[in-house]
C-alpha cells in the first residue's frame, strides 16, 4: 500500500487530475454544458491524466541527481523505486494516453501526440532556458485538445483563456526555479533563476502573473465570459499575484508559494467551467 501511495505522489495526482478535468471542462464550456459525445469526455480525461502522469514520472527519472539536492524526500532519491522501472512505466502511460485517441479521430490523435511529446521531452531539455516555456505550452494542451473534441462557437474565449493559462503557469515555473536553484546550478540547468538571478526571476513571475490576471479579468468585463468566471478569476488572480509578490520580498518562501499556487489554479479552473453562467 505504501508503494501505491508513493507512486501516486510521483505522478502528482492533483496536477494530473487537473489536466484531465481541463479537457472535460473545455468540452462542457465549448458545448454550453450539453455534451454531444460522452466517449470524448471519458477519453479526454484519460488522455490528459495519462499524458501528464507520464511527464511527471520521466521528470523524476531525469532529475534524480538534482532531486537528491533539491528534494531528497521524493520516492526516487529515497530508493523506493528503480529509475528504470519508472522510465518504462512512463513510456507505457505516454503511449496509452496518445493511442486511446484512435477511438475519437485522427486530429485528436495528432493533437494529443504533439502536446504529450512537448510535456515529455521537457525533462531532457533542462539545460536550455526555453524549457521552462515548454512546460507552460504543455499546460495549455488540455484546452486546445479539448477544443478539438467539441462542437463550439467559443473558440476565441478558449484560446484567450489558454493564453492566460500560459502566462500564469510560466509565473509559477519561475517561482519553482527559485525553489530549485541550488540543484539546478550544480547540474547546469538553465532557468531564469540560474541565468538572471533569483530577484529577477521573482520580479518577472510577478509581472507575468499581473498580465495574465489582467487579461483574465478583461475577458470577463468584455462579456466574453460570465460574472462567476470574472469574480472567481479576479479573486484567485489577485491572491496568485500577491503570492508572487511575497517571493519578490522573500525568495525563501518560493517552495511554499509554489505549492499554494496549484490550489488557486484549481479554483480558477472551476471558474473557467462556470464561465457560461452570468
Amino acid at each position: 500500500m505504501s508503494r501505491i501511495i508513493e507512486f501516486a505522489r510521483m505522478i502528482r495526482c492533483v496536477n494530473c487530475s487537473m489536466a484531465g478535468l481541463a479537457v472535460i471542462f473545455t468540452i462542457f464550456v465549448a458545448e454550453n454544458y450539453t455534451v454531444s459525445n460522452y466517449t470524448n469526455i471519458v477519453i479526454g480525461f484519460i488522455t490528459g491524466f495519462l499524458a501528464s502522469s507520464a511527464a511527471m514520472l520521466i521528470n523524476d527519472v531525469v532529475d534524480l541527481e538534482v532531486d537528491k539536492i533539491n528534494k531528497p524526500w521524493k520516492p526516487l532519491p529515497r530508493g523506493v523505486f528503480k529509475p528504470e522501472s519508472i522510465r518504462n512505466v512512463s513510456l507505457i502511460l505516454l503511449t496509452l494516453g496518445v493511442l486511446v485517441n484512435v477511438f475519437i479521430s485522427f486530429i485528436a490523435l495528432i493533437i494529443a501526440l504533439i502536446y504529450s511529446i512537448i510535456a515529455y521531452i521537457y525533462s531532457f531539455l533542462r539545460r536550455n532556458l526555453y524549457s521552462q516555456f515548454l512546460v507552460s505550452l504543455a499546460v495549455t494542451g488540455p484546452f486546445i485538445y479539448g477544443l478539438t473534441l467539441a462542437k463550439t462557437e467559443k473558440t476565441v474565449f478558449i484560446v484567450l483563456f489558454s493564453i492566460v493559462v500560459f502566462l500564469i503557469n510560466t509565473s509559477r515555473e519561475f517561482i519553482k526555479s527559485i525553489a530549485d536553484v541550488n540543484g539546478d546550478l550544480k547540474y547546469n540547468y538553465k532557468t531564469v533563476a540560474t541565468v538572471y538571478g533569483i530577484k529577477n526571476s521573482a520580479k518577472t513571475a510577478f509581472l507575468l502573473s499581473l498580465v495574465g490576471v489582467i487579461i483574465a479579468i478583461v475577458i470577463g468585463l468584455t462579456k466574453i465570459a460570465g460574472l462567476i468566471y470574472t469574480l472567481t478569476l479576479g479573486v484567485c488572480g489577485v491572491l496568485y499575484t500577491l503570492l508572487t509578490l511575497k517571493v519578490v520580498l522573500n525568495p525563501a518562501k518560493a517552495q511554499n508559494v509554489k505549492n499554494m499556487m496549484i490550489y488557486l489554479m484549481l479554483i480558477a479552473l472551476i471558474g473557467f467551467l462556470l464561465s457560461n453562467i452570468s
